[in-house]
C-alpha cells in the first residue's frame, strides 16, 4: 500500500496540487489508466468544496493499493454538505451528484473538530472507516426560529443560484488580497444552507405555456415560513449580507465578471437577513416581504440610452429593447403609442417590469435573474400570448417574442419583437 497525508493551503491552487499528488501515486503504482480519470474529478470536487465552503486546515489523506483507491479529505467544518436541485444549466451546485457518479462509495463522517470527506474507487480498504458510519446534517445546538411572512419563493429560488455564483466568483477575486474572505465565504454558505433547508423549491413545469400559467401570484409565494437558525449561524447572515454587497459593488464597476444583480434581489437578501438579526435579537415582530424599488423609477441615462442604442430598432415595427439588468434601453413609436404612453422618454431608462402586471412580476424577475446567472432561456425565442401593462392600468394580450440582442462590447441584452391587437381591439 501507498499511503500519503499533506496539509493543503486554503486557496483554489490545493485541488491542482491534490489532483498531481493523486496522479503520481497512482501512476507509480500502475494505476493510472485504471482510475486516473474519476480520481481527478473527485479529488478536485471534495478539495473545492473544503476550500470554498469550510475555511480553515485542510487535510489530505490518500491511500492506494492493488485493488483501491481511498481518499479522505479533512476540514474545520461541521457543515455537512448538502446536495443542490439547481437548474441544469447552473454554474454550481452538482459537484455532490457529479462526485456519487464516478466514485464507487462516499461519504462524509463528523468529528468534534470538524469532519473527514472521503471516496473509494475498487474495493474497500481493509482499517478504513465505516462508510455506513452515521453522520450529522446540522448542529445539536439550539435554534432560533425566524418567520417569514410573504415569501417570495420563484425570486428565492434565483438568488440562491445567483447568490452561490456571485460569491464564488468573489471568492477567486479577492482571495488574494482580502485573505479573510475565504472564512467569511464559508459563513455566507452556513447561512444559505440553512434557507435551503426550510424554503421549498418552486415545483414548476418546463413546458412554456405551462410555465406562464402555473408562475402567478399567489402560487409562487408563501404566507408564511419558520426557519430554524443555529445560535452559531445567527450572525453568519451578517456577513452574507455584507459579502453579497461587496460582490455585487465589485462586479457593477467590472472589476470581475459577475451577474447582474437586479433590486428585488438585492432587498430580499438584505430583508432575510435583517429579519434574522431582528428576530433572534428579539428586537421586533416579523415584517412582511415587500419590494421598494419603483416600477417607473429611472435607473440609467434615458438620454444617453436614445442616444447610443435608439437606431438599433426599425421604427415602424412594434419593438422594446432592455439590457441585462432589466432596463428599458430602446422602444419604438408603435409601442409607446400602443402601451398609452406620450413619449418614449417616459419608458426609457426605467425597468421593463413597469410594462409587466403585477401578478407576473416575481417570475419575471427570478427568470431574468436565472438568465444572468446561468443561462437559463426557456422562454427565448419562442411565442408567447402575454398581457402587458399600459400607462393607465389597463392591460393588453400581445403575441411577443424575445431574442437575445448585442448591445456592444460586453454587453448584451434583448429584444422583444410585439405582434400588437388591432387599434379597436385595443381600444376595447
Amino acid at each position: 500500500m501507498m499511503r500519503r497525508t499533506v496539509e493543503l493551503d486554503v486557496h483554489p491552487r490545493s485541488a491542482g496540487v491534490a489532483r498531481r499528488l493523486l496522479a503520481e501515486m497512482l501512476d507509480s503504482s500502475g494505476l493510472q489508466d485504471v482510475w486516473s480519470d474519476a480520481a481527478a474529478i473527485a479529488v478536485s470536487e471534495m478539495v473545492t468544496n473544503a476550500v470554498v465552503h469550510a475555511g480553515g486546515p485542510i487535510t489530505l489523506n490518500a491511500r492506494v493499493q492493488a485493488d483501491s483507491v481511498r481518499v479522505e479529505v479533512a476540514d474545520g467544518s461541521t457543515r455537512m454538505p448538502v446536495a443542490r436541485n439547481y437548474a441544469v444549466t447552473s454554474g454550481t451546485g452538482r459537484g455532490l451528484r457529479m462526485l456519487d457518479s464516478v466514485v464507487t462509495r462516499w461519504g462524509v463522517t463528523p468529528r468534534d473538530d470538524g469532519k473527514v470527506s472521503w471516496f473509494e474507487l475498487g474495493e474497500p480498504i481493509t482499517g478504513a472507516q465505516d462508510p455506513d458510519a452515521p453522520s450529522i446534517s446540522r448542529s445539536e445546538n439550539t435554534t432560533t426560529t425566524v418567520l417569514l411572512l410573504n415569501f417570495p419563493l420563484l425570486m428565492h429560488w434565483a438568488w440562491q443560484e445567483h447568490a452561490q455564483a456571485l460569491l464564488r466568483e468573489y471568492l477567486l477575486f479577492a482571495l488574494a488580497e482580502r485573505p479573510e474572505t475565504i472564512d467569511q465565504h464559508a459563513e455566507a454558505g452556513a447561512a444559505l444552507d440553512v434557507l435551503r433547508e426550510y424554503i421549498p423549491l418552486p415545483d414548476l413545469p418546463d413546458d412554456p405555456e405551462e410555465l406562464l400559467a402555473d408562475a402567478l401570484e399567489p402560487r409562487v409565494t408563501a404566507e408564511e415560513l419558520d426557519v430554524e437558525v443555529p445560535s452559531e449561524v445567527v450572525a453568519h447572515f451578517a456577513t452574507l449580507n455584507d459579502l453579497l454587497r461587496r460582490a455585487g459593488e465589485a462586479a457593477s464597476a467590472q472589476r470581475f465578471l459577475g451577474p447582474p444583480t437586479q433590486p428585488e434581489i438585492s432587498e430580499l437578501r438584505e430583508w432575510i437577513c435583517e429579519e434574522v438579526a431582528e428576530q433572534a435579537a428579539g428586537a421586533r415582530g416579523p415584517l412582511p416581504w415587500a419590494p421598494r424599488t419603483g416600477l417607473l423609477e429611472a435607473l440609467a441615462d434615458e438620454s444617453v440610452l436614445d442616444v447610443k442604442y435608439g437606431d438599433l430598432l426599425d421604427p415602424e415595427q412594434a419593438l422594446l429593447a432592455v439590457d441585462e439588468a432589466s432596463i428599458i434601453v430602446a422602444v419604438t413609436p408603435v409601442t409607446v403609442a400602443f402601451l398609452g404612453y406620450r413619449t418614449a422618454e417616459e419608458l426609457l431608462g426605467r425597468r421593463v417590469i413597469a410594462v409587466v402586471p403585477d401578478r407576473f412580476h416575481q417570475a419575471h424577475i427570478a427568470g431574468t435573474t436565472l438568465n444572468a446567472t446561468n443561462g437559463r432561456d426557456l422562454l427565448l425565442d419562442v411565442p408567447v400570448n402575454v398581457p402587458m401593462l399600459r400607462a393607465d392600468g389597463s392591460e393588453a394580450d400581445v403575441d411577443l417574442v424575445v431574442s437575445p440582442l448585442h448591445l456592444g462590447p460586453r454587453r448584451r441584452g434583448f429584444l422583444a419583437r410585439l405582434t400588437l391587437p388591432d387599434v379597436s381591439d385595443a381600444e376595447d
